[in-house]
């Protein structure tokens, strides 16, 4: 899926930063519950085991090797060791950057953390591959759907409001909310960290 073009959202660090302020006046559960809506939905119980055995798999193996499926897990199919990856990695992302959102220290942990994952996978891939996930579980029909009524949508609140009564949407139309506010946050994560990675080694050179 990286193949296909990727139009980004976010396109400059003022945006990003708007974009995270915004995000971040919300509990962090708002972003985090799509997480397990999405696992609840797929209905792989061996999802929830290679969630637990992450943290030990990491001992084992590079977060790129994970999340490229190339390494042979026991009793694991290589989509199922993508997923998990994804999954948390997207947990992490959020608790990490909630806990630093008022600090700016560069020698944190938890910023090295983040800066970890996204040098482990890129944000087209990230966001490609979450589409392909959420795609799964609405199903083609439906998403094309979702598509053509968002196309032209005008971006106020009655519109929201229409869009969320639609009963051709209604199934998944949180999951969807959930997705795209996802995206944001990821597009804005990788602006905001790339963006401060120059900064700090232009002022090194």
């Amino acid at each position: 899926m990286e193949k296909n073009e990727y139009k980004k959202l976010v396109k400059s660090t003022a945006e990003a930063k708007t974009a995270l302020n915004m995000l971040m006046e919300n509990p962090k559960e708002n972003l985090e519950n799509g997480i397990s809506e999405l696992l609840e939905k797929l209905k792989n119980p061996k999802l929830d085991l290679l969630l637990d055995r992450y943290p030990d798999l990491l001992q084992e193996y590079d977060l790129e090797e994970l999340l490229s499926g190339d390494p042979e897990i026991v009793d694991a199919e290589i989509q199922d060791v993508r997923t998990a990856g994804l999954f948390s990695c997207l947990q992490l992302l959020i608790h990490f950057y909630y806990h630093l959102k008022d600090e700016s220290n560069p020698a944190d942990k938890r910023t090295d953390s983040i800066r970890y994952i996204l040098k482990s996978i890129t944000c087209s891939r990230f966001v490609n591959e979450l589409l392909f996930i959420v795609i799964t579980v609405v199903g083609t029909d439906y998403y094309q759907k979702f598509q053509q009524r968002i196309e032209n949508l005008e971006v106020d609140l009655d519109s929201a409001i229409a869009l969320e009564n639609d009963p051709e949407l209604k199934q998944h139309i949180h999951l969807m909310i959930w997705f795209a506010l996802i995206r944001l946050f990821l597009e804005s994560i990788y602006m905001y960290f790339n963006s401060t990675d120059q900064n700090f080694q232009n002022t090194t050179r």
